[in-house]
């Protein structure tokens, strides 16, 4: 079963390595099932991507490192549309 994990991509800016923040806070059953080099997809309203989950042992999180080159853009529901005009 696919994985699919929904996360803020603007959190790569505050990682050198350009991986993107899993947000177990706000997702908490993720650490049952969140293990290093599991394969899962990272989407948010505009895009997904396929990434491989790391721990970071320094900072205690679970970061997405996204390969880009499998990235899709999702199609817009109508609401994103309506807002974005």
């Amino acid at each position: 079963m696919e994985m699919r994990i929904y996360v803020d991509f603007n959190t790569t800016a505050t990682d050198s390595k350009e991986r993107v923040y899993i947000n177990t806070q706000v997702q908490p059953a993720l650490v049952r099932d969140l293990h290093p080099g599991l394969v899962v997809t990272l989407y948010d309203e505009e895009m997904e991507v396929e990434a491989i989950v790391e721990f970071d042992e320094h900072d205690h999180v679970w970061l997405g490192q996204p390969n880009w080159s499998t990235r899709r853009d999702l199609p817009l529901s109508s609401g994103q549309a309506t807002r974005r005009a």
